[in-house]
């Protein structure tokens, strides 16, 4: 009986014992609270970005720069496609495409009373990654944490599952660094098997930007969409020329 009852013990003990090795006692909701701490301190941050898309069809690729000012203001100005722009004061939202002289207005208010409306953009400003944290299910992708990655650095990475399947990403996988606890990279997965990977560099925290440059400026020929994301109700009015 005691060879068998050393086997079992062995058979039991061990497993725990490497889990409690791999692991480093950092749980998925403790790295989100850390996470939106971090997120919720930042008073500006602009950072390099590149957003890859790929479906079974085509792929994708956009660069450009991005900035953040709390509360609420972005900007996305993009390199490739050369003279695309996102830009927002927290209010309204404008989606510039040089291509076809036209702009997208929206209204942030209206968006925020909407159930379906998922982050689909600043993934990497406060109100988007909280509404994240809102909407999905989160949980590491692997016992080990921080994972090493290629570029040497250390990343808590997460596993999220929207909760309810309302459209947008049904799969989220985000990077976060074990140091300073900013997303550097997300890719979200939809229902069609497209995929869109965005990835942040050279982040700089903090420093000064003017309120300026969150404001749109519109020229005399480019058309005005309104709402294109999500409709006003009651709205007749969908389209305009400036």
């Amino acid at each position: 009986m005691k060879p068998l009852f050393v086997k079992l013990c062995f058979l039991f003990v061990t497993p725990c014992v490497l889990y409690s090795q791999a692991h480093n006692w950092n749980s998925p909701s403790e790295v989100v609270k850390k996470v939106k701490k971090k997120y919720s301190e930042i008073k500006t941050m602009s950072a390099d970005f590149v957003i890859q898309t790929s479906s079974s069809k085509k792929s994708t690729i956009l660069k450009g720069k991005s900035q953040y000012k709390n509360p609420g203001k972005i900007r996305y100005d993009f390199s490739q496609p050369e003279g695309d722009t996102i830009v927002s004061d927290g209010k309204t939202l404008w989606i510039y495409i040089k291509r076809i002289e036209a702009v997208g207005k929206q209204d942030l208010e209206i968006q925020k009373n909407n159930s379906s409306g998922e982050p689909i953009f600043p993934t990497n400003t406060p109100a988007g990654l909280f509404r994240i944290f809102r909407k999905y299910h989160y949980k590491f992708d692997s016992i080990t944490q921080p994972q090493k990655m290629e570029d040497g650095k250390e990343y808590f990475v997460l596993a999220l599952e929207q909760r309810e399947k309302i459209g947008g990403f049904d799969y989220i996988t985000l990077f976060i660094d074990s140091k300073d606890y900013l997303v550097r990279k997300a890719i979200g997965k939809d229902s069609r098997g497209k995929e869109t990977k965005i990835e942040f560099t050279n982040i700089q925290l903090d420093q000064e930007i003017e309120d300026g440059i969150f404001n749109y400026h519109i020229s005399g020929k480019v058309k005005i969409v309104n709402n294109p994301l999500v409709s006003a109700p009651q709205n007749p009015n969908q389209t305009q020329n400036n």
